[in-house]
Order: C-alpha cells, then structure tokens, then sequence
C-alpha cells in the first residue's frame, strides 16, 4: 500500500465523467492511488482489506490526498471525510508480473491502491476489483492500463 503521494505517467486521452466523492470512514487516500468506489457511495483504497461497505467499483486515480484515520496531522481539506476527485484515462500503473503484448485488451485488477495485475483472484485470495484494460506498452516495455 502506498505510505506517500506519488506521480504518475500518463498518456491523454478521452474519457467519461468524474466525480467527486466523500471518503470512507477510517480510511486514507494518498495523491496517485487507485480509489475504490464502495456500495455505501464512499471512497476506499483498492484492494484495502476492511473497506466501509463492499467495494463495487474502480473510481479511478485519486487527484488528491484526504485523511479521514481521525489521526492525521494533517488539517484543513484534506482531513476529514471530504470529497476526492478521482481521474480516468491511461496510465503507467506498476504490475505484479509484467505483462506482455499477448495480454493486450486484457482485464486490469487492482492488487492494493498502487499496483495491477490481469489475475482476477489469486490462488487463495479474494476476488479483485477490475479498474481497467491493459491498453499496451510503450517501445521502452512499460505498460499502460485505460481506466475507462
């Protein structure tokens, strides 16, 4: 799991609305993560093992970080339940095991709020959450996914 915000790489391209959307109780979201929308309409780390309802879909790229632990030290908008917008459109996700051109148009599921991989549910895991397609790779190998 992500311990800071990070930067992602990204390719520009078309994609569907965003929205803005209150974080879940207990949780925390970091700048770069992949947010997870849950049943109950708030927002949770993908692949977090405790979320604050089930988890039914990818909402995308957290634009910002929020704290809602209730033991930040950080104040102001960013702490508290308050909304994180959340990104869609291609990026340069890190993988498990790297993926080649053979998996091209393949299914992406979230393995925690910073990585992917095109396995759906590990042996003796839990199902994932799909967050994408991998979109393919760049002339340098590295691997693009759409969050559509």
């Amino acid at each position: 799991m992500l311990t800071d915000d990070r930067a992602l790489d990204r390719i520009p391209c078309g994609h569907g609305p965003e929205f803005g959307l209150p974080l879940g109780a207990g949780m925390k979201l970091y700048r770069g993560s992949i947010a997870a929308v849950c049943q109950d309409g708030t927002l949770a780390q993908a692949g977090t093992a405790a979320p604050p309802s089930p988890i039914v879909a990818c909402a995308g790229i957290a634009r910002q970080g929020q704290d809602n632990t209730g033991t930040s030290n950080v104040y102001g908008d960013q702490s508290g339940a308050g909304n994180v917008w959340c990104e869609r459109g291609t990026w340069a996700l890190p993988f498990d095991v790297a993926p080649t051109w053979a998996d091209a148009q393949k299914p992406v599921y979230a393995v925690d709020d910073q990585t992917v991989s095109l396995t759906q549910t590990p042996e003796g895991g839990a199902a994932r959450i799909q967050v994408g397609i991998l979109a393919g790779l760049d002339a340098a190998g590295v691997p693009w996914t759409y969050l559509a």
